[in-house]
């Protein structure tokens, strides 16, 4: 039997403590916090002191991360004054503040981003309490004399970037966004790059849900596109063919070692990449490889339209920017969420009155689009050469901008399909008696 002599024991334990209380230990979960560049911003009126300023942030401990967005709503001043501090003043005292907030106080919400919501004044309709701080901020802050009365709140951020959970079954291929190559050099618009997969020596258009002044909506359109893409997926209708959904973890996900099933969210879509330009490039300078092909394009956008319309969609954006020419020559519509905004120089004079234009009824809506198609043929019309192809052209775009019901886009195809001399002539006699027969839509390939 061992027997320990106690005074041995009582010695040994002083040492330790006393060596141990040289060494700073570490929390066993320490808190770090990332400040995103560029993240801040405020509401100013006029001169007055901004009653609104945010800021983003990643909150790290050693297996999780949290993205916050830190809002301080009101004033500082009692009384609205003029502004006495800049811009990167203010900037710096809210990053001061965001340090000394003991943010393991506050409930933070998992796999999105949460909004933390600082004021002065307790909202009574919500669950306020006062703001837990480790320190406090630097003397010279403009929260030094206020930190002790802010109250906090939390919730989902209304303005964060919504990446919509992804389900697979809906039978459109998908990749990892790992696969992809981006640079910033091959953005052709905002969120939209010219890509290649990784390899792979083809070029693609990749369309993302991060772009410049995104909008909670935009996430939807995103959406609503694919859906709409995946109809005609593999079909020659003259729609932009998509190539794959681009899927990834969530980058909002907090335990970053969880791996749930059915947890991959949508980044965007891949699509095929056309590599002359635009309709819109074309109008603007005529070269000897379009010359002649005008009424061959008028007759492709239209049957693309038509086949749109018969799937109940409508495209709402109708313009020489959202049709894109193909190696082969040959006019692709894009852009076909049919939610996704309108551009006011495309409206017919009867969607420039009322009410939103996307949520009017949907023969309202084909009707507008027919319009812009005839705007689209007025000015290929101008382009043309030859003088059959400019009347016939011009004849087909007035019968669709007339006042509704416009030619139906079955007459256009046909019209457009015929010999000159009957283009012309059944062009005019469906003007004149405002027939509008069933649609003729060719077969898909």
């Amino acid at each position: 039997m061992v027997y320990w002599n106690l005074t041995y024991v009582v010695d040994t334990a002083r040492a330790f403590s006393a060596y141990a209380a040289r060494w700073v230990w570490p929390s066993p979960d320490p808190w770090a916090i990332e400040l995103l560049p560029k993240t801040y911003n405020e509401r100013v009126e006029g001169k007055l002191e901004p009653r609104k300023r945010w800021l983003n942030l990643i909150l790290r401990s050693s297996r999780s991360k949290w993205h916050l967005r830190v809002t301080f709503w009101g004033t500082i001043q009692d009384d609205q004054k003029p502004i006495s501090s800049k811009r990167p003043k203010r900037r710096k005292d809210l990053e001061d503040l965001c340090r000394c907030i003991d943010f393991q106080q506050i409930q933070l919400l998992y796999d999105t981003v949460t909004e933390v919501l600082l004021t002065r004044e307790r909202d009574c309709d919500t669950e306020s309490s006062r703001l837990p701080c480790k320190t406090q901020p630097d003397s010279e802050s403009e929260y030094a004399s206020v930190v002790g009365h802010l109250w906090v709140r939390t919730r989902e951020d209304p303005l964060r970037l919504r990446f919509p959970v992804y389900e697979p079954d809906s039978g459109i291929p998908t990749k990892d966004l790992s696969e992809i190559e981006i640079s910033e050099e091959d953005e052709l618009d905002g969120g939209v790059y010219k890509v290649r997969l990784r390899g792979d020596e083809a070029v693609y258009v990749y369309k993302q849900v991060e772009r410049p002044h995104y909008v909670s909506g935009d996430s939807d359109v995103l959406e609503q596109e694919l859906r709409n893409l995946g109809l005609f997926r593999g079909k020659n209708v003259g729609i932009v063919q998509l190539v794959a959904a681009i899927t990834s973890t969530n980058p909002h996900q907090t335990v970053e070692s969880k791996k749930d099933i059915g947890s991959a969210v949508l980044r965007g879509f891949l699509l095929e990449y056309h590599p002359n330009g635009t309709l819109q490039d074309a109008l603007k300078s005529t070269t000897p490889e379009t010359d002649g092909q005008w009424r061959r394009w008028g007759l492709q956008i239209t049957t693309a339209l038509a086949h749109l319309h018969r799937c109940g969609i409508t495209h709402m954006d109708l313009k020489p920017s959202n049709v894109v020419i193909s190696a082969s020559l040959d006019a692709v519509l894009i852009d076909v969420s049919g939610i996704g905004g309108v551009t006011r120089q495309w409206l017919s004079p009867e969607m420039l009155e009322g009410n939103d234009p996307l949520s009017r009824d949907t023969e309202p809506r084909m009707q507008n689009d027919i319009w812009a198609l005839g705007q689209m043929l007025l000015a290929m019309a101008d382009m043309c050469c030859a003088k059959d192809e400019e009347q016939l052209l011009r004849s087909i775009a007035l019968s669709a901008t007339r006042t509704p019901p416009r030619i139906c886009l079955g007459d256009a195809i046909t019209t457009l399909s015929g010999p000159p001399s009957h283009i012309i002539q059944n062009s005019s006699q469906s003007m004149s008696v405002g027939l509008n027969p069933p649609s003729v839509i060719p077969p898909v390939e």
